[in-house]
């Protein structure tokens, strides 16, 4: 199997489960002094901040397009010190770009600023972003949209082997490049992240009202994979299947001991 029929077939399931509005995206960092390969994409036409490239990536299925995105093709000024391009400006570090905007004053703005997750060395050369489905190398994250009825199958996936509840959170200005791209790429604990779009995303990268980001590790999306199908041999899919028969029943039940690719095979041969 090649990395591009592998990533299509992680694509098709990440569809069987969730059903998402757009399409998954994968996102691979290049580190400063690695060799990158042609297949790491093509320059892009023009430039946009970080989540209108993540957006461009999800909408744009008659091209698939895979782009290679460097820190001058990069608009927004929050993201490139964000995702390890450069070290972050003082102006948010300090507080002083957020406050009177997001937060009463430049203090609070500085508070928060000292919570987003963001890549702290200076080492990122590029990022390889497009369709999951057309990728023909490995990424280190996958991105997605998700709605919130979707966001049970999500919890579903990343709580199955490790029980515990699941934490996520927020700090205004950088929803989709921080808590969406660095976040799972500096932390390896949880199965699976949700993430609020900023206000910059909504507007600009083209994230809807109802639409939530879901990030997860290439090391993770397996066992966030096994905990959905686990639960999908529950009675527990997306749709939510609606009883809407006179006589209430419950659907939920002990796992069937049938392997999930034989009680649902996916359709895709190698």
């Amino acid at each position: 199997m090649t990395k591009k029929q592998e990533n299509l077939l992680r694509a098709r399931k990440i569809e069987r489960h969730l059903r998402p509005p757009t399409l998954p995206v994968g996102v691979k960092f290049w580190k400063k002094g690695e060799q990158i390969p042609p297949e790491a994409g093509d320059a892009p036409e023009h430039n946009h901040s970080w989540c209108q490239f993540i957006s461009l990536a999800r909408f744009n299925a008659e091209t698939r397009a895979v782009t290679l995105v460097r820190q001058e093709n990069i608009l927004c000024p929050i993201a490139p010190g964000i995702l390890g391009m450069e070290r972050w400006p003082d102006i948010y570090l300090e507080g002083s770009a957020l406050g009177n905007k997001h937060f009463a004053n430049a203090e609070l703005a500085a508070s928060a600023a000292r919570t987003i997750p963001r890549i702290t060395t200076v080492d990122i050369e590029a990022l390889t972003v497009g369709p999951l489905e057309n990728l023909a190398l490995e990424p280190d994250i996958i991105v997605l949209a998700v709605t919130p009825g979707r966001c049970n199958k999500v919890f579903d996936g990343a709580l199955w082997y490790k029980g515990g509840r699941f934490i996520m959170g927020f700090s205004n200005g950088c929803g989709i490049c921080a808590d969406a791209t660095a976040g799972p790429y500096i932390n390896p604990d949880p199965v699976a992240h949700l993430s609020f779009p900023c206000h910059g995303a909504r507007r600009w990268g083209g994230w809807r009202d109802d639409e939530l980001a879901c990030s997860v590790r290439i090391d993770k999306l397996d066992t966030w994979i096994e905990g959905m199908e686990n639960t999908f041999l529950t009675g527990h899919s997306y749709p939510v299947a609606h009883q809407l028969t006179s006589d209430l029943r419950d659907t939920h039940h002990d796992k069937f001991e049938t392997p999930y690719d034989e009680f649902y095979p996916y359709g895709i041969c190698p």
